[in-house]
This record gives structure tokens, C-alpha cells and sequence, in this order.
């Protein structure tokens, strides 16, 4: 007798359809196969990769092997807070912090990425000093793979970012100014360095009327008792864009910018530096892609949904947003008003918008159609209102002419596709379907897992290879695309601490990706690992108190040679979890079917923006330099920070 068919999954574009039991009863082990799952009988012995390690340092050389860097052979190769190890393939350097935008100068001399984050502004790496915290842009020789340049001043980046000009330089940076609502113009030379000052700025005015209750056209009333929502002025008009993905067209004479606080998509003219015009957009508008022809635009809609008020009070002579309704404790009134999501003809919620600009002017561009992307949700406390959560665009161009667009659904695991003149929606491509699936006893079916969480995306030249970074698992999906209709998996390529940003070489020899948290809190090189707290003085030009904290986290740009096929299927598995062939069931039963006979109560106390040191610093017989109450200050004398 057969065995019965209880799942069906999607792989590699073809299907398994008769998943049966004997599959799922599979016991697995480190480096599963894709479409090998996790089910009752040994979800038990799932477990970190690092599970039954040792370290190394004989200080607690007992241990498994703790969270950090430099673990695994190299600086670049650790283990993560969760146990997860990140290996990233070909080679790695740190850049800035938080690092999300990437891209190459035309003739691909130089790499610059766009640094966004807001914390530890000022402060140095440990590892290299070109590379300082917060908002910044980094400058990279691919030749040499090292950093040339850094720029760094209070203003700020979001996640845009595009570069033109002439081989060999000088060339346009064009940068995403997020909080401060406009896109800067830098100028980078032929030897990598950027404008010193403040760079050129074109700000971009939000397109919501004054009356209607936007945040970004609010005057606050007078008095000091009227709510104001975070961030706002109390003095004058706030007036919110905040900029975020940016495309130039095919022949560099528009740019086109995502604005995520006003929900419009701006056309800047890159000859007069100007705002030509703006175009409506859905909710939350995240990143623009352009076809190869420059007459199909679209854009990326997060789709939490508009940012207004529920009472507002208006000026009857001007007609701007005066005061906000307040609940009893003085709070606004209704931060979020959903609107009823709409489903057509121009969703407003988790959707991709599409325009149309005759012979590629952007002058004449306008709305052509809109996709719903998510599934309808009910407006309660079990649901998120921002559904899929679309991200990352690019589009793939068949060897028919056929242009597909692929979005990333990032909190579905997912990439959305669409034949981009017609809107004929093609079905999802489940990355979740492709790395591990488990068991739904309930329902007697397969359950895709998520935590993938794609978020760029960049396409090869060749257009026969479409590469997603997947934050969730450190890796970066290669999908054949040579039919964009009927896209393959290839394998995943590791990376490091959750891959933001993407690019390909014009001759599609390399790919860089760039790690957002790269592998984690910056070690400083001058401490004697081999010592029990064991210190001797940091670097300086760390601030005037020399302390840095858990955020102090740099990000890593990695380059690996593609001609190398670098992918396979077993690495990323084995980096995100391991399964044990047993294990000691003895405290937590395995199964869910019964509660542990030993655990009897279980305490979880939390406490926030707390290190490893600044709680258990007192231990430091236990773990060694990993954990202690002596700092140092950036004149290298030492100072007690007892909690």
C-alpha cells in the first residue's frame, strides 16, 4: 500500500506531489537536502550549529563556542547571539554601519555604499580607522577590494543610492537623504574620494494636501499642552518625504526617487538638478525599478498604511493641520487611521505600482496600473497591518523581450512576479519552500517555514541569473532566470550577519554584497584573548568617554568570483542549524504531546539595552575577558562600570 499524500511543495519549479510519509519520517542531519523537513518525530533534535562545540581559549575551553567574530578561521567567519554561524564566502572587509544601499561606478572602478545608521556617529571601528560609526558613505577599489574614502557628517542616508559619469570619473553620487527629506549630490573623483562639506542638496516637497490630516504638512497649535508626534516641530512646518530607493533611468537623464513619508514617487531632472514632477504612489513607498527601455516605472509599496490622525483641528483661514485629539493621558488621539484596503485599481496596501512614460520621458509619465500583493487582513490585535511587506525589485529581461519583474515579499518569503507592460500577474517563487518546510499535524500538510526574509535583489547582466539576499538565514539565493517565466533555484551563496544590499559587475564576474551587522560587535584588536581580562589600551578617537556598547556594530562588504559557480545547497542549511542523530529528552519531552515531568516553573526576566559585561561583569573567574567591570577610555587608562 502507497502511502498517503499529505503535501505538496514547489521546488526548484518543478513539484514534489506525493510528498508521502516515509519523506517526512526522515531523520535528518547537518546539511539537509532541500524539501527534507522538520516534523514531531525530530523537530526535538534541531538544535544551533554550534551545539556539543568547544572554544578554544582555554579560559572556557569547556564552553560551546560563544557569540563573536573571528571564531570560525578568519575575523569574518563567527558565530552569531542566536548560535547561528555565519561563513561568508569569497572575501570580506568592514565598511560603515548598518550598511544598505550599493552601488558601482559605471565603469566599475569603484564600489560606494550608503551607511544608515544613526547610532555611535563619530566613533571609529576597532578594526580599521577609515571606517567610523553612523550616517556615512564608504568607497571601495574593487581592484584592490579595500577601503579608499569614507564621508561622514551629520547629515543623513537612507537606502537610495545610484552613481553616473564618465569612465574614469569625476562621477554623480546620488544619495537617498531619508530624515532630512532631499537627495544629496556628491561628486567622487577618479581616485575615490568624495566632495569634502556638505554635499549639494535637492529637497523634495511633499504632494498630500494640508487639510486632510498628513503628519508632513502639521503646524502644532500654541499650547505647550498639544501633543506633538515624535520627531515633529513645535515651531514651524514639518514637512516629510523622507526619500528612500532611488533608479536612474537607462540614459541617466531622470532620477527616480521612492518617498516613503509622503507616498509619491519623484522625477528628478539630472541636467537642472530639479524636481520635474511627482507621481501618487501606494502606502509607504520603499524602492523604484525601471525597465530597459525607461518606459515602465514601478514602485514598491511597504503598505503599513498612511501616517494620520483621527481628530484633527484645522486653522479655518489656512487650512494646515493645527492640533491632534488627545486621549485622556495627552497622547495623540488615533496614531493610525487604516484605510480599507483596496484591492484595485490602484491598491494602497502591500502593492506594486506601475507607470507608464511614452518613449521613456519621465515628463510624461502616469499611472498605468497597480498590483495587490498581500492577502486581505483583518484589522485586529492578531494581525500586522503591512501583510507582505513588498521590498526589493528588479526585472528580468527574457531572451523574447519578455520583461518580468520579480518584488520581494519580504514577510512572506517570497518573490512576486509580473509581466511588467501587461500586469499579468505569474505565480509566487516561495524561498521558504526551498530551504526547510515542517509538518503541520493539524492540518495534515506541509508548512512552509519563514524567516528567509529577502530584501535586495540585483540581476546579472546576462539577465540569466537573479541573485536575493535573504537577511533571515545569511545567505544570498541564486535563481536561473533564463526563462524568467520559469525560474530555477541554483543554490544559496553564504554570507555574513544579514545581507542588505547588492550589486553585479558589469561583466558579471563578481558579486558584492553588503552585511548589514556584518559579524557582529566590534572586537578590539589590542585585547589579549589568551589572558584572563587581560587589557591593554583601544585605539583612539572613540568620543570623550571612549566607551562603545552593543551597538557597536560595523558592517562587511563581501566580494565572491561568480565564475566559480560559489552555490550550493548544503552550507547555508548546515550555517542556520544542525540536527542531532539523539538527544537528552529527559527535561523537555519531545513531541509537545506532554509537559516536562522536571520543569516545574519557568522565570524569564528581561532587561533592556543591558551587554553581556554590564550583567554578569562580576564573573569574570567564569568567562574569562569575555566578561568584566574594567573598560578603558580612549587614553587607555581603565575606569569600573559595576551594575
Amino acid at each position: 500500500m502507497s502511502s498517503p499524500v499529505i503535501g505538496r511543495l514547489k521546488i526548484n519549479g518543478g513539484a514534489i506531489v506525493g510528498i508521502g510519509r516515509a519523506l517526512i519520517a526522515l531523520m535528518l542531519c547537518p546539511g539537509m537536502a532541500i524539501g527534507q523537513s522538520i516534523n514531531t518525530s525530530n523537530w526535538g533534535t534541531v538544535t544551533a550549529p554550534v551545539y556539543n562545540s568547544t572554544e578554544s581559549n582555554p579560559n572556557y575551553s569547556s564552553a560551546e563556542i560563544l557569540a563573536g567574530p573571528n571564531k570560525l578561521g578568519s575575523y569574518y567567519a563567527g558565530v552569531l547571539p542566536n548560535g547561528k554561524k555565519v561563513t561568508p564566502a569569497g572575501s570580506s572587509i568592514q565598511i560603515g554601519m548598518n550598511p544598505l544601499g550599493v552601488a558601482l561606478t559605471p565603469d566599475g572602478k569603484f564600489l560606494v555604499t550608503t551607511n544608515d545608521d544613526e547610532r555611535e556617529g563619530g566613533l571609529s571601528s576597532f578594526q580599521s580607522g577609515i571606517n567610523v560609526g553612523g550616517y556615512s558613505l564608504t568607497v571601495i577599489d574593487t581592484a584592490s577590494f579595500a577601503v579608499v574614502s569614507q564621508f561622514h557628517t551629520t547629515v543623513r542616508f537612507f537606502v537610495g543610492l545610484q552613481i553616473s559619469g564618465p569612465a574614469n570619473g569625476p562621477y554623480n553620487v546620488w544619495a537617498a537623504g531619508g530624515g532630512d527629506n532631499d537627495v544629496k549630490l556628491f561628486s567622487l573623483s577618479g581616485a575615490g574620494v568624495l566632495t569634502a562639506g556638505v554635499p549639494a542638496s535637492i529637497i523634495i516637497p511633499p504632494t498630500h494636501p494640508s487639510d486632510q490630516g498628513f503628519v508632513n504638512n502639521y503646524i502644532p497649535g500654541v499650547a505647550s499642552t498639544d501633543p506633538v508626534p515624535s520627531g515633529f516641530s513645535r515651531t514651524g512646518t514639518t514637512k516629510i518625504t523622507f526619500p528612500a530607493g532611488l533608479q536612474l533611468s537607462p540614459n541617466g537623464k531622470y532620477l527616480y526617487v521612492a518617498c516613503n513619508g509622503d507616498n509619491s514617487v519623484a522625477v528628478i531632472d539630472t541636467n537642472s538638478k530639479g524636481v520635474l514632477k511627482q507621481l501618487p504612489a501606494g502606502a509607504f513607498p520603499y524602492t523604484v525599478a525601471v525597465n530597459a527601455a525607461g518606459d515602465r516605472i514601478a514602485v514598491s509599496n511597504w503598505g503599513i498604511m498612511d501616517y494620520k490622525f483621527a481628530h484633527p483641528t484645522y486653522d479655518p483661514a489656512t487650512g494646515k493641520l493645527t492640533a491632534i485629539g488627545t486621549t485622556g493621558a495627552n497622547t495623540p488621539d488615533g496614531f493610525y487611521v487604516p484605510p480599507v484596503t483596496r484591492t484595485a485599481p490602484f491598491p494602497f496596501t502591500s502593492s506594486v505600482h506601475v507607470y507608464a512614460a511614452q518613449g521613456g520621458f519621465a515628463g510624461l509619465a502616469a499611472p498605468k496600473y497597480g498590483k495587490y500583493l498581500g492577502q486581505p487582513l483583518k484589522l485586529d490585535d492578531n494581525n500586522a497591518i503591512g501583510s507582505v511587506h513588498p521590498s526589493a525589485m528588479a526585472i528580468v529581461k527574457g531572451s523574447d523581450g519578455t520583461e518580468v519583474l520579480y518584488v520581494a515579499k519580504t514577510n512572506d518569503d517570497s518573490l512576486a512576479r509580473l509581466v511588467i507592460k501587461t500586469g499579468k500577474v505569474l505565480s509566487n517563487f516561495d524561498l521558504g519552500a526551498t530551504f526547510v518546510s515542517y509538518l503541520n499535524n493539524s492540518k495534515s500538510k506541509l508548512t512552509l517555514a519563514k524567516g528567509t526574509y529577502p530584501n535586495a535583489i540585483a540581476v546579472s547582466p546576462d539577465n540569466t541569473k537573479l541573485f536575493v539576499a535573504e537577511a533571515g538565514i545569511n545567505s544570498v539565493a541564486v535563481l536561473d532566470v533564463t526563462d524568467p517565466l520559469n525560474p530555477n533555484l541554483l543554490g544559496r551563496i553564504p554570507t555574513g550577519w544579514y545581507p542588505s544590499g547588492l550589486a553585479v559587475s558589469a561583466d558579471g564576474a563578481s558579486l558584492y554584497i553588503a552585511n548589514a551587522k556584518g559579524v557582529g560587535e566590534d572586537i578590539n584588536p589590542a585585547i589579549d584573548t589568551t589572558n584572563n581580562n587581560a587589557q591593554v589600551p583601544p585605539p583612539t578617537g572613540l568620543g570623550s568617554d571612549g566607551r562603545v556598547d552593543s551597538n557597536y556594530i560595523f558592517g562587511s562588504l563581501q566580494k565572491v568570483d561568480l565564475t566559480a559557480n560559489p552555490w550550493d545547497n548544503a552550507t547555508v542549511l548546515a550555517n542556520n542549524f544542525a540536527v542531532q542523530q539523539s538527544v537528552d529528552t529527559s527535561v523537555v519531552p519531545m513531541g509537545g504531546t506532554a509537559g516536562s515531568s522536571r520543569i516545574k516553573t519557568v522565570i524569564f526576566i528581561m532587561h533592556e539595552n543591558k551587554t553581556f559585561d554590564s550583567m554578569l561583569g562580576a564573573l569574570g573567574s567564569q568567562f574569562g575577558n569575555f566578561a568584566g567591570t574594567t573598560f578603558n577610555n580612549v587614553d587607555g587608562s581603565s575606569y569600573a562600570n559595576v551594575q
